[in-house]
């Protein structure tokens, strides 16, 4: 049981003109959860690089002030030291990663700490349970998803059983019920364990309920620290876009709800619901809270799920099978879909299902084994996207510096650092461009207005690595947009923004009649800007319609108001609905 201790931490990355941190102080006492909350830039993981010893020694840069773990300076401890006293899981799980199996992965600090293998062989087996990973042992970490590799890397940060666990957005690319089993996981190290956890996140929806203790930075700045209940209802007033969606509802209440249990009992206690959480309101309340927004879908679902499916198809798939080796294990399976022209649509599902893989074989990144392409561009490429096409972020990129035509689909990894190449970040905004042979101040005048409409006009000089996860998420997502492609296939593009941005990317997908394939587990973003949902299991899309049907037929795979409202404004399922229906402020 290890405190932490930070007393007026200021720290600067080299090169920048102001701190990233600012006379930064608080205390984590030892058996305590504490959640990191702010926005995209706010300083959060430069925190945790501080408190892992990462910032300065790694990173470089100016610290002052004090950080402390268990009463030693993570700055002056030995590596040994350090991996003894503290477990980290960074944004990037893959650049944790360095051998080809998870066993071998999770096993890798034990072996540099010389653990015998007798008692190493127990500790890489609990590790992975913890994780439910047992079954996936011997896989090769190349085969696993985004959101399986990074539980592989909070398996390997627990197998050395450390007294401080630091977690840099765990749940970034995990499906929502793997998030709660993690959650849970990590409550019972606190509990059982008395380890301390300081965690950074954005998805904060679900953990307010879970945390002890709530620290919120802004632009490098503690602005406030407190229990979690506490620091909702002041989020409510003071950042109501940053505060838990839960907590918006009943804005006059003092006391805010963190919890879908806590939303259902208010909601029994002051509209006297009979029956228990699955009864319903009376007309007269339904009729008040249901105006205009649950009416609205109620006309227009209906019949707009079948009627979509007749429009046209851009891309898709007929029973398409992809065999990933070396053991055929089929990430599609006889699976068939497709993306409506000038639709938003989400592909959602548990980690593992095939949603990546799907993206990649309409960005014609990924052979298939079996089946064919189909739609509009799927016919120009034939039935088998080949496998030596030049693998670019757009597919009618130039390739050996030749000049590319206007992009026709654009794609963008899990990982944006795969799409980072150039020195700087106006650079990396304007190679599409160059590449179509635009000339330089054609170049400079998108480049400035794209990046003026994403928000990063700042960052047009820094490089692209050295910006926070969120940063360089947007620095990819406004590389794609100046080549204004027509098919945009985007996996996981919500990771690392905060609300602000979030909505900003949403309506930015919705303009200009775009078709665009979104493969997420932010079911909140789904709600609010896809027109189709996909629910892909198991290498097949196993359910398909708009927000709205699928929402409602799922239970887990659900935002949270709309369980929370589950059988009572089942219209309600997202914040901007609660907020139109007079639910939430």
């Amino acid at each position: 049981m290890l405190e932490v201790q930070v007393e007026g931490l200021t720290y600067t990355y080299p090169g920048a003109p102001t701190p990233a941190l600012q006379e930064v102080s608080l205390t984590v006492p030892p058996g305590t959860w504490l959640l990191l909350h702010g926005d995209t830039g706010s300083g959060k993981s430069t925190l945790l690089k501080c408190l892992s010893g990462a910032c300065p020694a790694f990173y470089g840069g100016t610290m002052a002030g004090r950080v402390r773990i268990g009463g030693l300076s993570p700055q002056a401890m030995s590596a040994a030291e350090r991996v003894h006293r503290i477990g980290v899981v960074y944004q990037d799980p893959e650049a944790q990663q360095v051998h080809a199996t998870v066993a071998r992965e999770v096993a890798f600090t034990l072996e540099n700490l010389g653990v015998p293998p007798r008692e190493m062989g127990w500790r890489v087996a609990e590790a992975l349970a913890m994780v439910g990973l047992s079954d996936r042992a011997g896989d090769p970490v190349a085969s696993l998803s985004g959101g399986l590799r990074q539980r592989v890397a909070l398996a390997a940060a627990l197998v050395h059983q450390p007294g401080v666990l630091l977690l840099d957005e765990p749940a970034s690319q995990i499906d929502p019920v793997a998030a709660e089993e993690l959650w849970d996981v990590l409550r019972r190290l606190r509990d059982d364990f008395g380890l301390t956890l300081v965690m950074s996140e954005h998805r904060v929806d679900r953990l307010y309920g879970w945390v002890d203790q709530v620290a919120v930075l802004s632009r490098g700045r503690l602005v406030q620290l407190g229990p979690p209940r506490e620091v909702a209802a002041w989020l409510r007033e003071a950042h109501p876009d940053s505060a838990p969606v839960l907590a918006r509802l009943w804005p006059a209440s003092d006391v805010p709800a963190l919890t879908v249990r806590e939303v259902r009992q208010r909601i029994r206690q002051e509209l006297r619901v009979p029956g228990g959480e699955g009864g319903h309101l009376s007309g007269g309340e339904v009729g008040r809270r249901k105006t205009p927004v649950a009416e609205t879908v109620a006309r227009t679902e209906a019949g707009a799920g079948a009627s979509r499916e007749l429009e046209d198809i851009v891309i898709g798939v007929e029973r398409a099978v992809v065999l990933y080796p070396p053991s055929e294990v089929r990430a599609l399976d006889e699976c068939t879909a497709g993306l409506v022209r000038g639709r938003v649509t989400a592909l959602i599902g548990p980690n593992g299902a095939g949603k990546s893989t799907l993206l990649r074989v309409w960005a014609g990144l990924q052979p298939l084994a079996s089946g064919r392409l189909t739609g509009v561009l799927g016919g120009l490429r034939g039935d088998h996207p080949p496998s030596r096409r030049a693998r670019s972020r757009f597919r009618t990129a130039a390739a050996n510096g030749e000049t590319a035509p206007p992009a026709r689909v654009a794609f963008l990894p899990q990982n944006p650092n795969d799409l980072l190449s150039q020195e700087t970040v106006e650079e990396e905004l304007g190679l599409s461009l160059r590449l179509q042979g635009a000339d330089d101040a054609r170049t400079r005048e998108v480049v400035a207005e794209v990046a003026r409409g994403f928000g990063i006009h700042p960052l047009l000089p820094r490089h692209p690595r050295d910006l926070s996860g969120g940063e360089r998420m947007r620095v990819a997502l406004a590389a794609l947009a100046v080549a204004e492609p027509e098919l945009l296939l985007l996996d996981e593009p919500t990771r690392g923004l905060d609300p602000a941005q979030k909505q900003a990317l949403g309506r930015w997908l919705r303009t200009g009649g775009r078709t665009v394939a979104v493969a997420t587990h932010d079911l909140e973003f789904v709600a609010e800007f896809a027109d189709r949902v996909l629910f892909v299991d198991q290498g097949q899309v196993v359910l398909s319609g708009t927000p709205g049907e699928v929402f409602r037929a799922a239970l887990w795979f659900a935002p949270v108001l709309a369980r929370a409202l589950r059988g009572v404004a089942p219209g309600i399922l997202c914040l901007a609905d609660a907020v139109a229906a007079g639910w939430a402020r």
